[in-house]
């Protein structure tokens, strides 16, 4: 995907995601988000909307305090969805009109093009929507041209994501989990160190290895379930390891 097709895709999923929102009874508890209600999860990707596009608008390279930003959510709920709708107008106009060489704060501290961010926010509205969906009972299918870009995304942001300080759980000495997806054609490896993770994609019988355990899905339920929403791929070999990874890395 370019940055054109993030910008794109970016709207689509918070339109959707407006959309379930906008007759929905803002009190129903999200189980996929503890602790939050439709109401939090609305105000939290409305903030969110606002505080990346104050961080591009800005050109800041240092981080903005997102609390500032949650003060604007609106006291009435009704306004909530609408609410949600308009901030994607201004992030993809903050998006499109920043220069390309154009450096801002990003995860973990640091600097990088404010393409970042729409990819970035592409795949926070994606998986929020599902949230939503699921809070709601309905079903929430993802493009599996965003879903296999957001495999690799995820697994790029892991080690940047503040909340993994517990990382060492799944550390381990070349230990391998290998995602294969069903319905495209795309494979990926993660090699655990004493240290950290590598990942790279990969192709059928390319490995010189067998993987310590293998997750089969549709790439889509392989995106979900990296993103610790309901998803139950196939799993062939150490599920524990599998099993740690999830508990470990699920936002």
């Amino acid at each position: 995907m370019d940055h054109g097709e993030y910008c794109k895709a970016l709207f689509r999923e918070i339109d959707r995601l407006a959309a379930l929102l906008s007759d929905a009874d803002l009190t129903t508890p999200v189980p996929s988000c503890p602790a939050w209600d439709l109401a939090k999860l609305a105000g939290h990707v409305g903030s969110t909307e606002r505080w990346v596009t104050a961080m591009i608008t800005s050109g800041s390279t240092e981080k903005l305090p997102f609390a500032e930003f949650e003060e604007g959510i609106p006291a009435e709920a009704t306004g909530l969805s609408d609410w949600v709708a308009a901030g994607v107008d201004g992030l993809i106009g903050a998006l499109v009109a920043a220069p390309a060489h154009q450096q801002v704060w990003t995860l973990g501290g640091t600097t990088r093009p404010t393409a970042f961010w729409a990819r970035r926010m592409l795949h926070e509205a994606a998986v929020h929507r599902v949230d939503a969906a699921l809070a709601l009972g309905v079903s929430a299918s993802i493009d599996p041209v965003v879903a296999k870009d957001g495999v690799e995304e995820i697994l790029t942001i892991l080690p940047f994501a503040p909340r993994l300080a517990g990382f060492g759980a799944v550390r381990g000495d070349g230990q391998s989990i290998e995602l294969v997806a069903t319905d495209v054609d795309a494979r990926w490896r993660i090699e655990i160190g004493s240290a950290s993770f590598d990942w790279r994609p990969t192709a059928a019988g390319q490995e010189p290895t067998e993987a310590t355990v293998t997750a089969t899905a549709t790439v889509s339920n392989l995106y979900l379930f990296l993103w610790g929403r309901p998803s139950v791929p196939q799993i062939t070999g150490d599920s524990s390891l599998l099993a740690r990874w999830s508990a470990t890395t699920a936002f």
